[in-house]
């Protein structure tokens, strides 16, 4: 090979290389030691040298709380209306590590991905602080994009404060000392991203079950303030099942939202309890604005399954559905934390299927993703929750907006599981119900793959499909009093008109 055709062939590969790298979405996983140390005093708010300025002394192994480290107040006394933490820390409690930002990923947005933490979760790259996020039920993806620079080291230091950010009730599953405890740290998957500058940021998909097909919705974001055209391209893949569809993309927004609908044919199957077929769905986006090109991927898993209010029943693909099953206060007293993993909520949904039951409630709480990707696997129906309780209605406009953005956010991120069937604000609420009405007319509005209920166990909504109660406005409902019996009439004790 002559000099100039070695000069082409390693021009042509670093082109190859280049594309590839601007094509692809990568990551570095941030699980290991990090530097750690406790802020009793809450120094980070205050007018003393805060911690995030200093290189922190001790070390704590993440993913993990800081119960697993001995750390906090050692509690000398047993509670006797709850199970006793050997440990208790509640307050700031500071993560640190120094992370080079690869060169490759000049151009490309970057984002920090914690899968759950406890509750807020706030990022400072060198010293200053540049994210925030307070959600309880969903992942933080932090956005550090205008704030680290790829091809140099940077100290990043993250705060989890587990303290209650707002006034909201210390009973609720979510936070609670009663069932999990309200544990510091980070779980589950946490990872540094590089996605290209036109990505998907949200993909749901809604079932048609009688013509077996999907709308596919998907949220194009564009940072590069200039045009951009190509194709969306789709793969829906289950059990000897593989279909391919796809739809042209132009825009000049900074959001496009992209509909596609895709008949799945007649062999395509519906999901239930009885038959749980789970399809995958991925969502390839390639694009360019005539200088660069663009290509970046989003999937997620769905079912055909459609929900919903009938007179006295839940109906599931037009079939009423009794529903057998449990409630879940997130006891899980060997960790104090709901598990992140699949194997761990796989035992639970065949410990509820050998059981003959079908449905779990998340008492004033919502599981991790793991729990709904086994839920779908095994055919259980979920009823999910905000971390809402007791006086959480009252006026407080700071407490009511952590809610309207909570529920939001639940819909989104786990809205496209079939086994996400029922939504309820939370359990036995009293106060403003106004916006009690307010939040379920607009989870409806937002998401119609669901039955809304405004709360269990108290003053019934307008927009109410489906109700939780042991007690009506006719007073209490008193099916297990005396013996079995199967002419028992519910409209003697209960006013309920609806499933």
């Amino acid at each position: 090979m002559n000099h100039k055709n070695l000069i082409r062939l390693l021009l042509a590969l670093l082109l190859i290389q280049t594309f590839t790298l601007k094509a692809q979405t990568v990551s570095l996983d941030l699980s290991g030691k990090w530097k750690f140390q406790t802020d009793v005093m809450d120094f980070r708010r205050g007018s003393l040298s805060p911690r995030y300025n200093h290189v922190l002394q001790e070390e704590i192994q993440l993913p993990g709380i800081t119960d697993d480290k001995q750390i906090g107040y050692k509690v000398p006394y047993q509670y006797i209306d709850r199970l006793t933490r050997k440990y208790e820390y509640m307050g700031p409690a500071w993560y640190q590590r120094d992370i080079e930002i690869p060169a490759a990923w000049k151009g490309k947005k970057i984002f920090m991905y914690f899968e759950r933490t406890h509750w807020l979760s706030s990022i400072y790259v060198d010293t200053k602080e540049v994210s925030s996020i307070d959600y309880i039920s969903v992942p933080h993806n932090h956005d550090l994009t205008n704030f680290v620079k790829p091809g140099k080291t940077h100290r990043i230091t993250v705060c989890i404060d587990n303290r209650f950010q707002y006034k909201t009730h210390k009973w609720n599953h979510a936070h609670t000392e009663f069932t999990q405890i309200n544990w510091n740290g980070i779980l589950g998957e946490m990872k540094l991203m590089a996605i290209d500058p036109v990505y998907v940021e949200d993909l749901q998909v809604y079932p048609n079950i009688a013509n077996k097909s999907v709308k596919v919705r998907l949220q194009v974001n564009n940072e590069t303030k200039k045009q951009f055209k190509g194709k969306a391209s789709f793969t829906i893949a289950g059990t000897n099942y593989n279909l391919k569809n796809e739809v042209a993309v132009v825009a000049n927004d900074s959001v496009t939202f992209i509909e596609a609908n895709i008949p799945m044919g007649k062999n395509a199957k519906l999901w239930d309890e009885f038959n749980p077929n789970v399809y995958q769905i991925t969502a390839q986006l390639n694009t360019s604005d005539g200088k660069n090109n663009y290509q970046h991927e989003k999937a997620t898993t769905f079912g055909l399954r459609e929900v919903k209010q009938g007179k006295n029943h839940v109906v599931i693909n037009n079939r009423p559905v009794h529903l057998r099953g449990n409630v879940e206060n997130a006891v899980f007293p060997k960790t104090g934390y709901a598990p992140v993993d699949d194997a761990s909520w796989e035992r639970i949904m065949l410990l509820m299927k050998d059981y003959g039951m079908n449905h779990l409630r998340f008492h004033s709480w919502c599981p991790p993703k793991a729990a709904f990707r086994m839920a779908d696997k095994h055919g259980i129906y979920f009823e999910v929750e905000m971390p809402m309780w007791g006086k959480d209605a009252e006026p407080d406009e700071a407490r009511y907006n952590f809610f309207r953005r909570e529920i939001k956010a639940i819909l989104e991120e786990y809205g496209n599981h079939p086994s996400f069937v029922l939504y309820c604000n939370g359990n036995e609420i009293t106060g403003n119900f106004d916006f009690i009405e307010e939040l379920t007319a607009e989870g409806i509005k937002m998401d119609p793959r669901h039955l809304f209920s405004g709360s269990t166990a108290r003053t019934r909504v307008k927009s109410d499909q489906y109700y939780v109660s042991q007690q009506t406005n006719k007073g209490p409902v008193k099916v297990y009093e005396g013996l079995p019996n199967t002419d028992w009439d519910r409209s003697m004790e209960s006013d309920v008109d609806v499933p």
